[in-house]
């Protein structure tokens, strides 16, 4: 029996503006009849316990020890392969490190032997607006990466920022004018 392909969405941001927490609400919307799982490369506490895992049925794996692209390219892969292989999931949500090559990944997933198996959704990038106004975020080529590749964008810790942070978020989104959506 062929699988259907497995939607896959890459969920990125920089270092601390909430992908964990933006994934967490993600899962909180899976249908009960769909197969989950969650690819982490993350260091440390993943912040998704187990308890709140099984109450929603998902399955979680980690890739530690460096970026999913560079680092630990060949392990990705294999962690990959075992998880469309054994638990075929209806879709896979993967969270690369703060510090990871997004757009790297994306070419991981589009090699030849995963065409017929993987279809890549939208590409969430989680945004904390008050990192806009600071040089170090604005400046850093992975930073600007995840804004490039950006199908959505979900502004998160909106609460905390001030009028002229909204502001630089606002127009940041009319320079890219890629994401199909922002939440």
């Amino acid at each position: 029996m062929i699988h259907s392909h497995t939607r896959v969405h890459i969920i990125t941001g920089f270092l601390g503006v909430g992908k964990t927490t933006t994934l967490k609400n993600l899962l909180k919307q899976k249908p009960n009849h769909e197969r989950w799982v969650v690819l982490l490369n993350e260091f440390g506490e993943t912040g998704l316990d187990s308890a709140f895992l099984s109450q929603n049925n998902v399955n979680i794996h980690q890739v530690a020890g460096g970026c999913l692209c560079c680092d630990t390219k060949l392990f990705f892969q294999t962690k990959l392969n075992q998880i469309i292989r054994f638990e075929k999931p209806d879709r896979l949500l993967i969270e690369p490190s703060g510090l990871g090559h997004p757009d790297k990944i994306i070419e991981i997933l589009k090699q030849n032997q995963y065409c017929k198996l993987l279809m890549l959704d939208p590409v969430i990038t989680v945004i904390d607006p008050r990192h806009l106004g600071q040089k170090k975020y604005r400046q850093h080529e992975i930073y600007q990466r995840q804004l490039a590749i950006a199908d959505v964008f979900v502004v998160n810790k909106i609460d905390l920022a001030n009028n002229e942070s909204i502001a630089q978020f606002k127009k940041m989104v009319d320079e890219y004018q890629r994401p199909s959506w922002m939440v």
